[in-house]
Formats: C-alpha cells, sequence, structure tokens
C-alpha cells in the first residue's frame, strides 16, 4: 500500500516537473515548486491510503483551483477599492463595497462546500489534519521566505 502511494507521488511529482520545462519563466518555476513541495508536505501530514488518495486529490486540486480563482477575484476588487477616488458615486462606491463583502463570503461559501466533499472522501480526522497541515505549510513558507530575504540583506532576526 505505501509503494502505490509512493508511485502514485512520484508520478505526480514528474507530472509537475515534467509540465513546468516548458516554461521560461521563473515565477512560474517557483510557483510550480512551492506546489510540489505542498504536495509532498501533505501526501506526508495526512498518510492516505492509495484508495483515499485517489479520491482526495482531484478534490482538492479542483478546490485550489477554484480558491485560487475566488482570491483572485477579491485581489483585484481590493485593487478597486484601494484605486477608487473620492470622486465615485454614492452608488458606485456602495456597488464596490457590496461587491467586496461579497468576495469574502463566497470565499467562505466555497470552503464550506468541498469541506463537505472532503467529508465524503476521506475521514473528518484527516480533514481537519488537512486544513492544520496547510496552515503549518503556510507559516513554513512564510518563515522560509522572510528567512531568505533577512539573509539576502544581511538582516539578522529578532534577538
Amino acid at each position: 500500500m505505501k509503494r502505490e502511494l509512493y508511485i502514485a507521488f512520484t508520478g505526480l511529482l514528474l507530472f509537475i516537473t515534467w509540465s513546468t520545462q516548458g516554461q521560461n519563466q521563473p515565477r512560474d518555476e517557483r510557483w510550480e515548486k512551492i506546489k510540489a513541495e505542498k504536495v509532498a508536505f501533505l501526501t506526508t501530514q495526512l498518510a492516505l491510503t492509495s484508495a483515499e488518495a485517489e479520491k482526495f486529490w482531484p478534490v482538492y486540486n479542483e478546490m485550489e483551483q477554484q480558491r485560487w480563482n475566488a482570491q483572485k477575484a477579491r485581489r483585484e476588487l481590493e485593487n478597486k477599492v484601494s484605486e477608487a477616488e473620492e470622486s465615485l458615486s454614492e452608488n458606485e462606491v456602495i456597488k464596490l463595497t457590496r461587491d467586496f463583502a461579497g468576495s469574502m463570503a463566497k470565499e467562505g461559501a466555497l470552503l464550506s462546500g468541498y469541506n463537505e466533499k472532503l467529508l465524503k472522501v476521506i475521514p473528518a480526522k484527516k480533514v481537519l489534519k488537512l486544513y492544520k497541515a496547510e496552515n503549518e505549510f503556510r507559516m513554513n513558507m512564510i518563515r522560509k521566505y522572510r528567512d531568505n530575504d533577512r539573509g539576502e540583506k544581511g538582516e539578522k532576526g529578532p534577538k
């Protein structure tokens, strides 16, 4: 069973590596590397069986794509909010505030919907582990970025 999971994981990494070879953009390469690290991290943390992994990854990847699209739309609205001029009419301001608040609600509804889908494909404890692992991964990446940034600038951390 572990061997099947290892083979599936290796195949996924090879696919990610292969799909990024045609791209010459450093940002895309970094993004793909981060995604591969996240897959490896989640695979380790969740300890999915091969049957669970087969059902989990398609749902998770779909959720990630939907989450990305929702966050992109919200970022665009955030830019509109920050660039909003005083000359906007009252109705335009109201629409912008409603659109912004609505984008947050959409993200919440998206997570709630995928939570239910995940509960159908993996045990509830593993869904909870997923949320913890995603947060831990995010914090590790922030720490790594911060440490790299400090190293490049020659700064020292807090004493």
